[in-house]
């Protein structure tokens, strides 16, 4: 059968990309030289040009040049060419020719655009709209996430292959998915030197920032040829399990405002994801954030000015949040045992300002995972090819006593035991935490903190890591499910730290040796905090206390009212961290924590019929009288596990 030959149309100005009419494809290409550009179509799967279309002269502002062009889009696919240059479509809704991660093109016809052409039924799909404070987020990357062979999913590095691996989000306790570029980004860059004889003429650029192709997901990180379709199964299943998916963009410099926000609208309404993560200069966030289209979906940001901030209302939901070092740098730096960080410690776990959600981590794509954290001293990068200068040397991490590796027991233990108390710190603050894919069981990357270059087992997940790892796995489901129980470790607006309900405790309060007193002295590196259940409608009480000291501390327990009593819940120097049975501390005025540890008390009703006369003396007391902390230690307190290694640079 003879194919019908195609007919073509001039046509009039239009946004730049591609269009589908009654009539035929808009095309729209801008030209920044003026010169009049060309379009170049080609047989589906074809590098070989078959037609050459001049577009018609433009008198528009922006040199945009147009055309309306009668094929059918299944079977073509298209190029550019100005002058002698030829490019791909930065607007191009799909790329075809870069299945492959990281093939060089052989020339460049062999990286075509291509277009939309099935119609997907997103079966009513709804967004789950969670508020951020009920969010555990997750950041992950997609290749790296299942591309290695114990990830245990059949399609491997795929958006498919996350998708086989839902039900075990969800049962981790994760709500919210940070995908790592997903879009067509370009994966071989210049080199970034050429000192050695044998440098590569290019670089890999294996977590995807920098320029790309933003309106395209990325074909490489698809089982089949249309990746469009798979990213919307995706995206359909998490909301189906009540999980959101938000992308990370990085736009460079010279990417225009007007192309960015268009990509933008673009995702949220043709693939229905829930939010943006931007990595780019400030005002792209600012201008991003006045769209009408954050009034519902997420945007996340390095910092917002206060401007922006108090365009959301105190009592509405948040739709702008803060994703910063700060949290991470100071609870680094607690956690490693330092001196004089004890009151920005403080700060982290309540900060929770109006018109913007905090986002908090100990861990991020750049930098060492937690098992790196706590098991080297500096970082360890010559793989990267840069003589061990790239990547920071701030990393606030401590080996435990060992640098790298470690059979030890009492090293092995340590380092179980501080990943646990840093998941404490992200899940116990009041922002929304952020987790790193593959913290939850021990990836390492072998102290490599910038592996930016590396596609292989240094940057694909490793999920085999034996019974230390599903000892961790587990704690992270209990402490996630133990937040989500709790209202009080996420309320909707920052404690006061006062009696705001004049029921003699406030919302959040921090103690040490003294109830109702902190020592933030340059030596203290423990702290107790109280939450009062009433000012998020939950009953008794919440105590956490935090020792980050080499030895150990006693903290005094606030008294409670004469009908309850303290019950210890959770303990990270054991390995069955989450008690199945509350350990019962009766009105004891004092407990104490094992050095380098993270211990929960919840202050619950008296369930039973003992030491009623013990507690006759309590009656007359009035709530002023809670102040009252000259305790004595927990007798039924049990002995815990102790280590007084001091690592190097701290203040002993």
């Amino acid at each position: 059968m003879t194919e019908k030959k195609a007919e073509y149309q001039r046509s009039a100005p239009l946004f730049p990309g591609v269009s589908s009419e009654r009539t035929g494809i808009r095309f729209a290409c801008c030209s920044e030289t003026g010169e009049t550009p060309v379009l170049l179509l080609y047989k589906k799967g074809s590098s070989v040009p078959e037609r050459e279309i001049p577009f018609e002269t433009t008198e528009e502002p922006g040199h945009l040049f147009t055309l309306l062009v009668k094929i059918p889009p299944s079977a073509y696919e298209y190029n550019y060419k100005i002058g002698d240059r030829i490019f791909t479509d930065p607007y191009a809704r799909k790329i075809a020719g870069k299945r492959k991660f990281a093939e060089k093109p052989a020339s460049p016809h062999e990286v075509r655009g291509a277009f939309l052409t099935k119609k997907y039924d997103w079966e009513g799909d709804v967004r789950p709209k969670l508020s951020y404070r009920d969010a555990v987020m997750y950041q992950l990357h997609v290749r790296g996430f299942t591309k290695q062979k114990n990830s245990g999913v059949r399609h491997k590095g795929t958006f498919l292959g996350i998708q086989e691996k839902l039900p075990y989000l969800k049962e981790l306790g994760v709500n919210q998915l940070r995908l790592m570029p997903a879009y067509e980004f370009e994966e071989l860059l210049p080199a970034v030197s050429s000192q050695n004889a044998k440098a590569e003429e290019v670089r890999l650029n294996y977590w995807g920032y920098g320029n790309g192709f933003f309106f395209a997901p990325k074909a490489a990180y698809s089982s089949s040829a249309y990746p469009e379709e798979e990213f919307k199964n995706l995206v359909k299943a998490c909301h189906r399990l009540g999980i959101e998916l938000l992308m990370e963009f990085s736009f460079p410099d010279e990417v225009d405002m007007g192309k960015i926000l268009s990509c933008l609208e673009f995702w949220a309404r043709e693939y229905h994801v829930d939010g943006f993560c931007l990595l780019s200069r400030p005002q792209v966030v600012e201008e991003a954030a006045k769209l009408p289209l954050f009034q519902d979906l997420k945007l996340v940001g390095g910092w917002f000015p206060e401007p922006v901030r108090q365009r959301i209302p105190v009592s509405g939901e948040k739709t702008l949040g803060e994703s910063n070092d700060g949290f991470m740098n100071d609870c680094r730096r607690m956690l490693k045992g330092d001196g004089q960080c004890l009151r920005e410690f403080a700060f982290r776990m309540k900060n929770n300002p109006p018109g913007c959600q905090e986002i908090n981590y100990m861990t991020n794509h750049d930098g060492f995972t937690l098992m790196d954290l706590v098991s080297y001293d500096q970082k360890h990068n010559l793989e990267n090819g840069e003589q061990n200068r790239d990547g920071t040397d701030g990393n606030f991490s401590w080996n435990c006593g060992v640098e790298g590796p470690s059979r030890k027991k009492e090293v092995t233990r340590l380092r179980m035991r501080q990943r646990k108390n840093a998941y404490c710190m992200m899940l116990f603050a009041q922002g929304t935490p952020m987790l790193l894919a593959g913290d939850e069981f021990g990836n390492s990357q072998n102290g490599n903190n910038n592996p930016y270059c590396h596609d292989s087992s240094l940057t694909w997940l490793d999920w085999g890591n034996g019974r230390l790892g599903k000892e961790l796995t587990e704690f992270v489901k209990k402490a996630v499910a133990f937040r989500k129980s709790h209202p009080v470790l996420r309320q909707k607006t920052e404690p006061a730290s006062m009696d705001t309900r004049s029921c003699g405790y406030p919302n959040l309060s921090f103690h040490g040796e003294q109830a109702w007193y902190t020592d933030y002295d340059c030596g203290n590196r423990h702290i107790g905090c109280l939450y009062c259940g009433e000012y998020a409608k939950e009953d008794g009480f919440l105590y956490i206390a935090y020792n980050f000291h080499w030895t150990e501390q006693k903290f005094a327990l606030p008294l409670l009212p004469s009908d309850m009593e303290w019950r210890k819940v959770m303990d990270t120097t054991l390995e069955e961290s989450f008690l199945s049975e509350p350990a019962a501390l009766g009105r004891e005025k004092s407990v104490e924590a094992a050095p380098r540890s993270v211990i929960i008390l919840e202050g619950k009703k008296i369930e039973h019929e003992t030491s009623k006369n013990a507690e006759a003396n309590h009656l007359g007391k009035d709530k002023g009288a809670l102040q009252d902390h000259n305790g004595t230690q927990a007798s039924g307190n049990e002995a815990l596990l102790s280590d007084r290694t001091v690592p190097s640079g701290t203040d002993a």
